[in-house]
């Protein structure tokens, strides 16, 4: 990589999307990368809209503000669409992520995106529920992005989220979200 790469993650508060930004940047410290990843809310309660910002560079990092022109855009709670503008900013060659059961085609109708973007689908929601037992999408939006960008590797994600989950909540815990991970990045179609 010799560029920065940008991510913007549209979410919900609770949904996972500040842990993504978490794990993402602990793991590209881990591949010897340089990053930085951050949180913006207001003061509303779980639930309300809110966006992470997440850079990842082999150079160091010199811009802390919020991510403008991201590389991607990952929207994890589709009932965003039409509330915030998801594709503000968005590289012509960007990509967005939508956590949905519908396939990039009937998102197309929905968004406007440029014709060199490319438009992602995932129900992260339901592969949330099948390993998680609660919608946490957060973790199965990281394994698409993983397989789409590889900007980070898949060990060093992996080795990040076992870390994490294992001193927080368990050894059971950590590998249920390791198998959302892996089911988000085998379920992505390039």
């Amino acid at each position: 990589m010799n560029n920065m790469f940008e991510i913007r993650i549209h979410s919900r508060g609770g949904q996972g999307a500040k842990t993504i930004g978490q794990i993402l940047a602990e793991a590209a410290i881990e591949d010897g990368k340089f990053t930085e990843a951050f949180a913006e809310y207001g003061p509303e309660r779980s639930g309300a809209p809110m966006q992470v910002f997440v850079r990842v560079s082999d150079k160091p990092i010199l811009v802390h503000s919020n991510v403008k022109n991201p590389d991607i855009v990952i929207l994890a709670d589709s009932s965003l669409l039409g509330l915030v503008d998801v594709l503000g900013g968005l590289k012509s060659n960007g990509a967005i992520i939508i956590n949905t059961a519908k396939n990039p085609d009937e998102i197309k109708s929905l968004i406007k995106a440029k014709k060199a973007q490319k438009i992602y689908s995932l129900d992260a929601t339901k592969i949330a529920v099948e390993t998680l037992g609660k919608d946490f999408s957060g973790i199965a939006l990281m394994g698409a992005l993983n397989k789409i960008t590889g900007i980070v590797s898949k060990a060093a994600l992996e080795e990040e989220l076992e870390e994490i989950f294992s001193r927080k909540k368990g050894k059971e815990v950590a590998e249920k979200n390791i198998n959302a991970f892996r089911k988000g990045y085998e379920s992505i179609i390039l």
